[in-house]
């Protein structure tokens, strides 16, 4: 059965506060079930990488553990969809990251469009990574703490791919083009996605109707220092000169 809000993108928080510091959950992942069934995100307090699907949300720790997270667990970031592919081809034999990617892109014939993406298959290689959890104010800027990022190296794994490919003109809100966590067959392993070789993959593509934006209404959003974005030819025009 087709839900309400089949192929409209669900965004919670602000990917610009997020990367910034606003690291502190706070939307249950219950209320982020209602708004879609697959989609990525980050769990509180930036503890690894969440990924949803099939109505599932998964952890994956720095340690490298991945588990179910509870319904009570937080998220300060997300993006959620109903899942219902419009698009499905299969690539035949091995490919790479590079080579896979410029063939999904062929197939987005909106440019401007918003797209959920799934790739299920099997994987000679699969490179992820997850950052640990930030425990006290002030929060660091993401940037800052790279160095902190754990990576996983999996060989000979089967999984899927869930992710989406956004427009730019949503680069700030989320994050522009693709954007990928993955999650083993067997649910052990998954991450955010940096680099892979496959062979013998499924491509479902959604594309999104709509766009539903929510924001954390707690001090820590609220108080945030966004970067003001300068737009000459609209500040003329607002100006009437």
């Amino acid at each position: 059965m087709t839900h309400s809000k089949t192929n409209v993108l669900y965004n919670y928080g602000i990917i610009d506060a997020f990367i910034g510091g606003v690291y502190k959950g706070t939307l249950p992942i219950k209320d982020l079930k209602l708004k879609g069934d697959f989609g990525i995100g980050a769990p509180d307090m930036l503890d690894g990488e969440l990924t949803m699907l099939s109505g599932k949300a998964y952890q994956t720790k720095a340690t490298g553990e991945t588990v179910v997270i509870e319904d009570d667990h937080k998220t300060s970031f997300a993006s959620v969809t109903f899942f219902k592919a419009d698009t499905l081809f299969y690539i035949d034999g091995d490919t790479d990251q590079k080579a896979l990617l410029k063939i999904v892109k062929s197939k987005l014939t909106n440019k401007n469009g918003k797209y959920a993406i799934r790739i299920t298959g099997t994987f000679d290689y699969v490179k992820t990574r997850a950052f640990p959890p930030v425990k006290e104010k002030p929060f660091p800027v993401l940037s800052t703490i790279l160095d902190r990022q754990q990576f996983f190296e999996h060989q000979s794994t089967t999984g899927t791919f869930v992710g989406f490919h956004l427009p730019e003109y949503l680069n700030g809100i989320n994050a522009s083009g693709f954007h990928f966590h993955f999650l083993s067959k067997d649910k052990s392993q998954g991450g955010h996605i940096l680099d892979f070789k496959g062979k013998n993959l499924k491509i479902e593509i959604a594309e999104l109707k709509s766009f539903e934006l929510e924001v954390p209404t707690d001090a820590d959003f609220q108080n945030f220092h966004f970067n003001k974005k300068h737009n000459e030819d609209l500040k003329r025009v607002e100006q009437g000169k």
